[in-house]
């Protein structure tokens, strides 16, 4: 008789929660991340259990990318004219991303609805919490870092402004739930919760909830990725998985705008072509200031600069809120060659998933907003990359789900029209 599997969802949730929650506690004066450990930990432990097993092609191309990439820096520093090298800086990024090389054993649809259902009623806790945050302070209580008055420094992570005013000499502060590195680390997670939530068909209460909490972190990184899925998914035919939340989402949001917090997000969408803006900050700036450096030495595009050397060139320059996106720093610091094949273990994250608009919304922001850090890429693993591959294949009335079968939960593509990542 076959052993079943064991149920995935307790791990994957259990880690999308423990990953929100400890986000800003690290190794006790290491500096590196719990999180970081934590999911290593849980790697041994899901193969261990019988719940996930290695995706070998994922494997081979992470330890191609990690090879190539690594074998740089010895030409690196013989050949480019003034490189700058961070071991630690390349070996804390192929270790995040080592996760992908994981794909759970269950990756039924059915399965991965109740996972996302979860994590959507995960995100109602962690979306009232923002909320309470901001309730407390129109109370009239001064905003204060509680978790940093009660953990010691030396068990925080470091380099993360966790809060600031709305605006210049407001009273109000952002919401980062007092569990977030960054109001926009909460925003992005809480984006995550919104999308899994409608995909789950959670009630609308329930996503408005998270929806609120994530605008009031006057954040756009959440807001993003829900209007990226939103416009895919009304692009693709499914806009009906829409409409019970259309109505009280349009009412929330134009309520939103009369408010202080609202104007901050709205200032936000019109501001890519602003010099120092946030949204340029991130999107074209960091390429305008490396552009000149990439060039300046001719095997530096081959090559690159070194891991690390993009930060070292941003962080030099002494503009707050300068943040170079992956893409960029890939180039940079390994060149096409090394930086090509990292951007490729980027992308097998998102491809073939059983939500293919809800990767794509998410690949949208990793690739252009966001740089790569353990919070964003567990969110992504959690949600994305597990699930996949998906391939169906029928015997029947049966529908195989690589390799797994089921009569009672056929997996269809969603849609004739659906936007299916291939890899």
């Amino acid at each position: 008789m076959r052993k079943l599997t064991p149920d995935p969802i307790p791990w994957v949730v259990g880690l999308f929660a423990a990953n929100v929650v400890l986000q800003r506690l690290s190794i006790p004066n290491l500096s590196i991340p719990v999180i970081t450990p934590l999911m290593l930990g849980w790697m041994v432990l899901v193969v261990w259990a019988g719940v996930a097993e290695i995706n070998f092609r994922r494997l081979l191309l992470w330890l191609l990318a990690t090879g190539v990439s690594g074998s740089l820096v010895i030409l690196q520093v013989l050949f480019v004219q003034g490189p700058f090298v961070s071991v630690n800086s390349w070996a804390f990024w192929v270790v995040i991303w080592l996760p992908l090389v994981l794909q759970l054993r269950d990756r039924s649809r059915a399965t991965y609805q109740r996972c996302l259902a979860g994590i959507g009623n995960f995100g109602v806790a962690i979306g009232s919490l923002s909320l309470l945050f901001l309730a407390v302070q129109l109370l009239g209580v001064t905003y204060r870092d509680w978790m940093a008055e009660v953990v010691p420094p030396g068990m925080l992570v470091n380099g993360y402004v966790v809060s600031y005013p709305i605006t210049y000499g407001a009273e109000l502060y952002k919401s980062n739930a007092w569990i977030a590195l960054e109001p926009s680390f909460l925003s992005f997670m809480l984006g995550v919760c919104v999308v899994a939530a409608i995909i789950a068909r959670l009630h609308w209460v329930k996503v408005m909830v998270i929806f609120t909490g994530m605008l009031v972190t006057t954040a756009g990184s959440g807001l993003a990725i829900v209007i990226a899925f939103a416009l895919l998914t009304l692009l693709t035919g499914r806009g009906g998985r829409l409409r019970a939340y259309a109505l009280p989402g349009v009412v929330l949001g134009a309520f939103f705008a009369t408010t202080l917090l609202g104007q901050s997000i709205l200032d936000r969408a019109t501001e890519a072509g602003a010099s120092r803006s946030s949204t340029s900050l991130r999107t074209v700036e960091p390429y305008l200031y490396l552009w000149p450096e990439w060039v300046s030495d001719s095997l530096v595009p081959v090559l690159g600069r070194g891991p690390g050397s993009s930060a070292w060139v941003v962080n030099n320059l002494g503009i707050g809120g300068l943040l170079v996106p992956s893409p960029g720093k890939m180039l940079f610091d390994y060149g096409l060659i090394g930086g090509t094949l990292l951007i490729m273990v980027m992308v097998a994250a998102f491809v073939r998933s059983p939500e293919p608009v809800f990767a794509l919304a998410l690949a949208i922001s990793m690739f252009t907003l966001q740089a790569a850090s353990p919070p964003l890429v567990v969110c992504v693993i959690a949600a994305v990359s597990l699930w996949s591959p998906t391939s169906l294949r029928r015997t029947g009335n049966v529908t195989l789900v690589d390799g797994l079968s089921s009569r009672r939960d056929v997996v269809r593509p969603s849609s004739s029209r659906s936007l299916w990542i291939a890899a």
